[in-house]
C-alpha cells in the first residue's frame, strides 16, 4: 500500500513540474505581432512619450515598420539555422554584429533627423536608462545567487 501511495506521490510531482515548465514557456513567447502592427505599437508610444507631430509619427513609422521587417526576417534565419542545426563561424557571427551595429548607427542617426533637439536628447536619455536598468537587475539577481551560495547557516557548507 505504501508503495502505491509513493508511486502516485511521484507521478503527481513529475506532471505538475511538467504542466508548470510548459506553462512558463507559453508564457514566454508573448504577442505575435505582424511588423506592422509592431511599427504602430512603437509609433504611437513614441507619440505620447515625446510628443511627436503627424510627420514625425509617418516617419517614426516607417522606419519601426522598416527594423520589425528586418527583425522578422533576422529571425526566421535564425530559426531555419537552428532547425539545421546550423553553427555560426566566428567570421560569420562578426559580420552578423557587426551589421547589426552598423544598423544601431543608422537608426540613431534617423533617430536624430526625425526628432527636435530636445526630443532626441529625452530619447538618448530613455535609451540609456532603459540599458542600464537592464544591466542593474541583471548585476543584482547574480549578486543575490552568490550570496545565496556563501549562506553561513547552510550545513553542506559547515560540515567540512
Amino acid at each position: 500500500m505504501r508503495n502505491i501511495i509513493g508511486m502516485l506521490v511521484i507521478a503527481l510531482l513529475v506532471s505538475t513540474t511538467i504542466n508548470a515548465q510548459n506553462e512558463k514557456e507559453n508564457n514566454r513567447k508573448g504577442a505575435d505581432f505582424t511588423p506592422e502592427q509592431k511599427a504602430t505599437l512603437q509609433t504611437k508610444t513614441m507619440a505620447l512619450h515625446f510628443d511627436l507631430d503627424k510627420n514625425q509619427q509617418e516617419a517614426i513609422y516607417a522606419l519601426k515598420k522598416r527594423q520589425a521587417d528586418e527583425r522578422q526576417k533576422n529571425v526566421l534565419n535564425l530559426k531555419q539555422n537552428k532547425q539545421k542545426d546550423v553553427q555560426l563561424s566566428n567570421d560569420e557571427r562578426f559580420e552578423f554584429q557587426n551589421n547589426r551595429l552598423e544598423r544601431q548607427l543608422e537608426n540613431k542617426a534617423e533617430i536624430k533627423k526625425i526628432l527636435t533637439k530636445e526630443q532626441f536628447s529625452k530619447w538618448e536619455n530613455d535609451s540609456k536608462i532603459k540599458g542600464g536598468k537592464k544591466h542593474i537587475a541583471k548585476g543584482n539577481r547574480n549578486n543575490q545567487e552568490k550570496r545565496n551560495d556563501r549562506d553561513p547557516r547552510d550545513p553542506q557548507r559547515n560540515r567540512n
